[in-house]
């Protein structure tokens, strides 16, 4: 297994972190068992999003603090995805979900654009597709990989996300160092994980920009679930523990359709009241029943469409 490299936490963080722990040392009662579990400081702290919009075949390495400049067409994405109802999260990625992405060339002026958890990849967008895209989320009755091709104005294609898996890690060393190295590494395993057991055609590890939460790095999520982990926080202790990221964990939880709950943050289309309840659920005397009710995933004879698995 890969040896974890802890940085040093600012003090400002040390504090944060700290304030975090003590405002979190809630009991929640289990009125049929008469137990109680206590609220992990990470549970609750994913922000309320309805989409994650990845924009496709981006280079981490180019990744700047602030991805919104790198072009236009992704500023008009990331503004208009704030008016958006339950608004949306955008972040770049490695993501190549196409075999010839529009943005292989490395102009961001035209955009391949992934939408979890639904699915949807609109291509070759500039400005005015963004405009388009942005107006479809913003319907009441979304789209499904179903629905006829007309009803969407940009070319677009669907992914297999009830075939296959995608894993996304925030890597985004040039917006936070934690990210950079944790989550650096934290790919690096998931992916060694995911050819050792030979499921490339159907998982994949990918690297993501910022999604929030520094001091949880590595930040995880996983699709079509939309499950948010939090590999690190209070796992450790100050700047003499060792984080704790187990790529073997997430790769079996993504393949059996269940939840890490021990570093569950929260999901996709949650609010905070929910992820918190959610959690709650499941671990205060009696959650672990209905994860264990779920059978093995197996994976599909076709792969993952227009990955790149090399």
């Amino acid at each position: 297994m890969l040896k974890f490299v802890l940085l040093p936490l600012p003090a400002r963080r040390l504090g944060a972190l700290s304030r975090a722990v003590h405002t979190s040392r809630t009991l929640l009662s289990n009125t049929n068992s008469g137990s109680a579990a206590e609220i992990d400081p990470r549970v609750g702290t994913v922000a309320a999003h309805r989409h994650h919009l990845v924009v496709c075949n981006s280079n981490p390495d180019e990744w700047p603090a602030k991805v919104e400049g790198l072009s236009e067409t992704i500023l008009a994405l990331s503004c208009g995805s704030l008016r958006l109802p339950n608004r949306a999260m955008v972040t770049l990625s490695d993501f190549a979900p196409l075999p010839k992405c529009c943005n292989s060339n490395n102009s961001l002026d035209r955009i391949d654009v992934a939408v979890f958890p639904m699915g949807l990849v609109a291509k070759d967008l500039d400005q005015t597709g963004v405009q388009d895209l942005l107006s479809v989320l913003s319907r009441p009755s979304l789209p499904t990989s179903w629905s006829p091709s007309s009803e969407l104005p940009f070319d677009h294609e669907w992914l297999e996300l009830s075939r296959n898996r995608h894993i996304f890690v925030c890597t985004h060393g040039a917006r936070d160092p934690l990210c950079g190295i944790h989550g650096g590494r934290l790919l690096e395993e998931l992916r060694q994980v995911i050819d050792a057991r030979h499921l490339q055609k159907h998982m994949a590890a990918w690297a993501t920009s910022h999604v929030g939460g520094h001091k949880y790095a590595a930040n995880v999520i996983v699709y079509p679930r939309g499950d948010w982990y939090a590999t690190w926080c209070d796992k450790c202790k100050g700047s003499k523990g060792t984080p704790v990221a187990d790529a073997q964990t997430i790769v079996d939880v993504a393949m059996r359709d269940t939840v890490w709950w021990e570093a569950w943050r929260g999901a996709t289309n949650m609010t905070k009241k929910d992820q918190i309840e959610t959690w709650s659920k499941h671990n205060a005397g009696s959650g672990h029943e209905a994860e264990d009710a779920f059978e093995a995933w197996v994976p599909p004879a076709s792969g993952i469409r227009g990955t790149n698995t090399n």
